[in-house]
């Protein structure tokens, strides 16, 4: 089976990569993932424009369009895996379903919808980040309540950056610096991962659709 991934953004991608690392010895399935550069946003009408701005939202009909195309002919699945930010999670799906339903897409699609940003399927996993960072701050992550509406990332750098969140800023005050930052925490956390265990809800839901993929083909 193959799996093409569409994610909002270089971090993304690292994490989804650590994920299905977990499942190599045990499927037999192939995959790819698309990293944007954020998640830009839907344009209007929904046209398909055939102009890439490497935004996930605003490229998304276009590239809907294309892999319905390329994977009409093989066991595939269309994963798009996207932050929900400040929007209402359940509207925000049923805009993204109708969306696809609009393009007539037909090969096996799932929206994973991160709550609030994928930082949190990080803070989900309690044992795999104090293992990637020993020094982290168990008060500051104990105060996080799990896929809350609450600056995500900046949450996770105040638990695991040295000086907290106040210094990280004044550290890394570029979209460039923060996102390499992401990256680095999606790759040391991610190494450590349970994905059975982990207690982020919308995690939980990307796991679910993807082991019903894998052992069903």
């Amino acid at each position: 089976m193959h799996f093409q991934f569409l994610i909002e953004d270089y971090s993304g991608a690292v994490l989804i990569n650590k994920v299905m690392s977990k499942f190599e010895n045990r499927y037999d399935f192939t995959y790819d993932c698309k990293a944007f550069k954020g998640i830009g946003g839907f344009r209007s009408g929904h046209n398909a424009k055939e102009v890439k701005t490497n935004k996930l939202l605003s490229d998304l009909p276009i590239y809907l369009k294309g892999f319905d195309k390329s994977l009409k002919n093989i066991d595939a699945c269309l994963f798009i895996v996207l932050d929900n930010d400040t929007r209402d999670t359940a509207e925000f799906k049923a805009e993204l379903l109708k969306l696809a339903d609009k393009l007539e897409i037909n090969v096996d699609n799932v929206f994973c919808i991160a709550v609030e940003e994928m930082e949190a399927w990080l803070l989900g996993d309690e044992r795999a980040l104090f293992l990637a960072y020993p020094f982290a701050k168990e008060g500051k992550y104990k105060e996080y309540v799990q896929d809350s509406i609450c600056g995500t990332w900046e949450i996770l750098a105040d638990v695991v950056y040295e000086g907290g969140i106040k210094k990280f800023k004044k550290d890394c005050p570029t979209y460039r610096e923060i996102g390499k930052y992401k990256a680095e925490w999606a790759e040391k956390i991610g190494d450590f991962f349970d994905i059975a265990n982990n207690k982020s809800p919308s995690f939980q839901y990307f796991i679910n659709e993807l082991q019903s993929r894998l052992e069903s083909a």
